[in-house]
């Protein structure tokens, strides 16, 4: 098969770029390990019915760890209603284990650690990502669903 020449390539891209102009607002890209998947499709208006437990959500962090306020990617392992149970470093949602938290960041910092016991209240979701770096609820606890900005549909 011939290479395009870089006339017609060119011109296929600015159509590309024309016609998909609206999806940045509806595609999240992400480059961490922290998560399976690369590219997420955004409902962006989503409502409280749908964030529940298994879902991605799309949210600002604000935390003094990561410095600057960015948007991310978790997946809510624990909703309104579950049991939250933390044991030493370990996470239970419903009796069934999630993970457990690290002492120190990769730079070597000391991490703080959520600790809970109990029913999670509403309005509030324990969010987690299953690589062993993710900084997630364990190290800031519950988020607030009236924050969620969007649900993430893993795509690829």
């Amino acid at each position: 098969m011939k290479n395009p020449s870089p006339i017609s390539f060119g011109l296929f891209m600015i159509t590309l770029l024309l016609v998909t102009r609206p999806i940045p607002e509806r595609i999240s890209i992400t480059i961490t390990p922290s998560l399976r998947s690369r590219i997420y499709l955004l409902d962006r208006y989503p409502t409280n019915d749908i964030i529940k437990r298994g879902r991605f959500v799309l949210f600002t962090l604000h935390t003094d760890l990561t410095k600057n306020a960015k948007k991310v990617i978790k997946k809510i392992a624990c909703a309104e209603g579950d049991q939250l149970t933390v044991r030493d470093l370990y996470y239970f949602c419903n009796g069934i284990y999630l993970g457990v938290a690290k002492e120190y960041t990769l730079d070597g910092k000391e991490l703080d650690h959520f600790v809970y016991e109990g029913v999670i209240p509403d309005g509030k979701i324990f969010l987690y990502s299953h690589h062993v770096d993710s900084y997630d609820s364990r190290y800031y606890g519950f988020m607030e669903v009236k924050n969620v900005e969007a649900i993430a549909y893993p795509f690829i």
